[in-house]
């Protein structure tokens, strides 16, 4: 549980699942999808919490299969430089999330900064 809590501090952890969002309230979800760039215009209030979701998987989406194939040339590459395959399955393992997460981060810290200025 400490664990789980700790990576939905991090700067990329969103909340995608609906148990998550169905905790927050109706205020909080229409802020956050106007923060994620949706707009409440013809939404309901039982339609805000799916918009949310679905604005908020849409950052990590695009970023899914480039950070795949960066995991499997990152393995291809320790698969050579490597002795053993099992080693090279590490890198396969350990590059995709961090990737998505990191960059999924910066763009939310740019988008948030972007919508900062403007409302200055």
């Amino acid at each position: 549980m400490v664990l789980t809590k700790a990576l939905e501090r991090l700067p990329g952890a969103i909340r995608l699942m609906p148990l998550q969002l169905e905790k927050l309230p109706l205020d909080e979800c229409r802020r956050l999808l106007l923060e994620e760039g949706g707009s409440l215009e013809g939404f309901f209030d039982d339609a805000i919490r799916p918009a949310l979701e679905r604005a908020l998987g849409r950052r990590y989406c695009a970023l899914f299969g480039p950070a795949i194939a960066l995991g499997l040339l990152s393995w291809g590459v320790a698969a050579v430089a490597l002795t053993s395959d099992g080693q090279a399955l590490i890198a396969l393992a350990a590059v995709p999330a961090p990737c998505i997460l990191a960059v999924g981060g910066m763009r939310y810290q740019a988008q948030k900064a972007l919508l900062c200025d403007r409302s200055v």
